[in-house]
């Protein structure tokens, strides 16, 4: 599955053959913004897609690749997504906010909002403890929340200058890695 800005659609490639078998269309608004992030659940088959035009989450059924659910977020511009296998529930960076939005990947009903740093964009979890980090890359930080609390416990210094986009946790070694824009680095963070 592949998202498409310029187009307000999802690809579907046939993972066997290469070839792409159909478009379903994400988010609304004509922007080119929409749609950017996806995550899968692989608890219920349902793929998310945050919708950066529409300020949205669109949710497609993995088995019949139909939209079955779009969630409007109370944020704006989201663009990062993962599933919480953890926790069952869908973190979504809203960029133009300063927030984290949490669905519950039951009933995709918005749990809650969770303001963090300047700028979060992308985002990871830790599967060992649910944990969730997320790049901030305007303060060049990363904040931690609970998986448990869904709160910021802790924030990571990056660097300002490095602009921290996007984040990946490696659970073999226990680190936070994070590619930094500004200045064409990855920072590595051995967690605690």
């Amino acid at each position: 599955y592949v998202t498409n800005t310029g187009s307000n659609t999802v690809s579907v490639i046939n993972g066997t053959t290469n070839v792409v078998v159909g478009n379903i269309t994400s988010g609304t608004g004509g922007s080119f913004f929409s749609p950017t992030g996806i995550a899968y659940n692989s608890d219920n088959d349902n793929l998310y897609v945050t919708n950066r035009g529409s300020d949205t989450v669109s949710v497609i059924n993995g088995t019949t690749n139909m939209l079955i659910d779009e969630i409007p977020l109370d944020a704006i511009a989201p663009s990062g997504i993962i599933y919480n296998a953890a926790n069952n529930y869908v973190y979504v960076t809203n960029t133009g906010s300063n927030t984290v939005s949490v669905i519950n990947g039951t009933t995709n009903a918005l749990v809650e909002t969770i303001p963090v740093g300047l700028g979060p964009n992308g985002v990871t979890y830790n599967q060992n403890n649910g944990d969730v980090y997320v790049a901030n890359s305007i303060n060049g930080t990363i904040s931690v929340i609970s998986g448990l609390t869904n709160t910021v416990y802790s924030t990571i210094p990056i660097g300002i200058n490095n602009n921290p986009n996007g984040v990946s946790y490696n659970s073999t070694n226990n680190t936070l890695f994070t590619t930094n824009s500004n200045s064409n680095t990855v920072s590595a963070v051995k967690n605690k």
